[in-house]
């Protein structure tokens, strides 16, 4: 019984791996995950997987891939894998916002795919949180969006004011000095031509057919300063800012090789000091880009929230902004995985260890990106973003310590056991308390379910099907976490759920269930027994009736019971036996002792002297009282008296 469950659990859980399976950690850099751990599962379906969804962002992708191997390999968790945000264009960012959340939620049938999110940049003044999901906490410290100027580019001798307004690109035709600093952010067009060799070219209509953004107060050979962007998705609002704050200033997207243009301006710039020339970033931090140790920048302080009009569809991008954890409201069944979501946290020390890993490969991921370059591979990103989650989880074992969930740490699985409590008779009460035994056996032992507490639930199947039907339904539906059934003892009442269970994935164990048609894998394959099935007693009967040179024998069963089938399969190894099977009698369920008198004086008149009877025990004791009153019976003990199946083998000996 031990054995049997825990093995068929092992196997489930095993049975598939995630399609976007993730980097295995243990073993690389130094890293040592805990893989002695038994798996541990999300759901009662234990092929539902932890889908984590990120976007683009680097702290979103890296901070999710530290999440996930910190799940598999140290909490046990085999059924985890990322989901890439799908950025579809929205005028508005609250329409972003929900449909970021929305993906989140369940269509009430199936587990809700992707489950979490880690780094979701929540609007102040946002409140359309779907109910079927729930928040878990900061990730990090706030973020924000803004304007920035490498700092190796500013002069003591640039003519700046202290703290860099954005009213500096607002053109002023009364100041001198303004046209002279704009002119100082102006991009040769020998340096724009490489440039727009990196553009994403995503802008659509707000854009020119080489993927910049160039307002009316830019055309006409006015002066403007160029601003290099990330994706166009995440950072198209400054459309809206530019047109309604009249800056000066014409952007172009190059994506994902954003440092590639800040590498290669910052190069020409910087061999070329006496020109002060400069140029903007348009980007957000925390990040790789504005965080980095390689380059400081300094930002540009931007207009209030309330003085953009446009803030009331673009949100407030300029003001600090919670980053915050969701999970889908089915999350919460993983009892053990939502402590550990809600203690996890990068401080500012975390998330600078995290820019610094990236500093180390940037060389490697430009060079994947960068489509002119023969080390060019997109696919090889995420692989770099992988050795760097598993670097971090190496030299940051106290952070992600403190994730670990606290005090009791084993999670209750449960087994809907279904026993034979009453109408099978007093030898059938031991099986509820042998299975008691042995879950106390299991959560005694950590070596058997080290993560998991064993609880076994008790209901009386009275071997009819429909309360059998009814308790399975009720298991199902009451009790997260339930890894299978125990029982029910009678084969006719385990055909029902056995046949449901497949659609249900939830495995059904009898200990007693002997009917040879349970065994089709392909119509029960989630059935498993402790108990051969019936089948195996044909060769036995041949081999005991030929040593007793037995030659004829009858079969008295009850009409419409599937578990019996096999004494007619048997005819056939009987007769090769040279036995003749005289009589397969059958009778109704609703047969009396009187109509039972007269299948037992049939039998009597075909002068059959050897009888299978396979009955339960109420029926056995009419039986045998029936034979007794027709004086049948010769004074010899049955054959080979056998229960199981909640019935009875009887062979006895009948006189003529």
């Amino acid at each position: 019984m031990v054995n049997c469950f825990t093995d068929t659990y092992r196997h489930h859980l095993k049975r598939e791996e995630p399609k976007n399976k993730l980097y295995k950690c243990s073993g690389n850099y130094g890293f040592n995950g805990n893989e002695n751990l038994l798996p541990r599962f999300a759901s009662r379906n234990q092929n539902d997987s932890i889908a984590i969804q990120v976007s683009r962002r680097y702290t979103h992708q890296v901070i999710s891939r530290i999440y996930s191997i910190f799940l598999r390999e140290i909490l046990g968790y085999r059924n985890v894998k990322l989901v890439d945000l799908y950025e579809r264009m929205h005028e508005i960012e609250r329409e972003r916002l929900f449909v970021t959340l929305e993906n989140l939620v369940s269509d009430g049938t199936s587990w809700p795919e992707p489950t979490i999110d880690l780094e979701v940049w929540m609007l102040s003044d946002y409140h359309i949180i779907p109910p079927e999901i729930e928040e878990a906490g900061s990730i990090t410290h706030p973020g924000r969006f803004g304007l920035f100027i490498p700092k190796p580019l500013i002069r003591k001798e640039d003519v700046f004011p202290k703290l860099y307004p954005y009213t500096m690109f607002q053109e002023d035709v009364n100041d001198v000095k303004y046209y002279e600093l704009i002119k100082k952010f102006e991009v040769a067009d020998s340096m724009l031509e490489v440039l727009k060799g990196w553009a994403e070219k995503r802008c659509r209509d707000n854009c020119d057919m080489d993927g910049m953004y160039v307002p009316e107060q830019c055309k006409q050979g006015r002066k403007c300063a160029l601003v290099l962007a990330p994706h166009f998705e995440d950072t198209k609002f400054i459309v809206k800012h530019i047109d309604e704050l009249k800056f000066q200033l014409k952007v172009i997207w190059l994506g994902g090789k954003i440092k590639l243009g800040i590498n290669y301006l910052m190069k020409a710039y910087g061999e070329d000091r006496r020109g002060g020339k400069k140029f903007l970033v348009l980007h957000w931090t925390p990040s790789e880009v504005i965080d980095s140790k390689t380059m400081e920048y300094v930002s540009v302080t931007m207009p209030r929230c309330e003085e953009i009009v446009a803030s009331n569809n673009t949100g407030c991008k300029y003001e600090l902004t919670p980053l915050l954890k969701y999970h889908a409201h089915e999350f919460e069944s993983s009892q053990h995985a939502l402590q550990s979501l809600i203690r996890v946290y990068f401080d500012r020390h975390d998330i600078h260890a995290l820019i610094s890993l990236y500093d180390k490969y940037e060389e490697q991921i430009l060079r994947a990106r960068d489509e002119t370059n023969l080390e060019y591979d997109e696919h090889a990103v995420p692989m770099y973003y992988n050795q760097i989650a598993c670097e971090w989880l190496k030299t940051n074992e106290a952070t992600w310590h403190q994730w670990k969930p606290r005090g009791e740490q084993k999670e209750d699985i449960y087994i809907g056991g279904i026993f034979p409590l009453s109408g099978l008779g007093k030898a059938y009460l031991g099986i509820m308390p042998a299975a008691v035994m042995a879950q106390q056996t299991i959560n005694l032992n950590d070596t058997i379910l080290p993560n998991h507490r064993l609880i076994i639930l008790k209901s009386d199947g009275q071997c009819r099907a429909d309360t059998v039907m009814k308790t399975f339904i009720n298991y199902y539906i009451r009790k997260e976490r339930m890894i299978g059934v125990l029982g029910p003892a009678c084969s006719d009442t385990v055909e029902p759920i056995a046949g449901v269970s497949k659609h249900f994935r939830m495995a059904v164990i009898s200990y007693s269930a002997e009917g040879a048609f349970l065994s089709d894998r392909e119509t029960y394959p989630y059935f498993f027994r402790t108990i051969g099935e019936n089948r195996q007693y044909e060769h036995v009967y041949a081999r005991l009736l030929k040593q007793l040179n037995w030659n004829r024998v009858a079969a008295l069963t009850e009409d419409g019971q599937k578990s019996t089938e096999y004494i007619s399969h048997m005819e056939s190894l009987l007769k090769e036996n040279h036995i003749e099977l005289i009589s397969n009698k059958k009778f109704p369920r609703d047969r009396g002792e009187k109509e039972m008198n007269q299948y037992l004086l049939d039998l009597k008149t075909k002068n059959a002297r050897i009888i299978i009877a396979d009955v339960d025990d109420k029926v056995a004791q009419v039986i045998m009282c029936e034979a007794y009153k027709l004086e049948t019976l010769r004074k010899c003990p049955p054959v080979a008296p056998v229960s199981g199946s909640g019935v009875t083998k009887l062979g006895h000996r009948i006189s003529a």
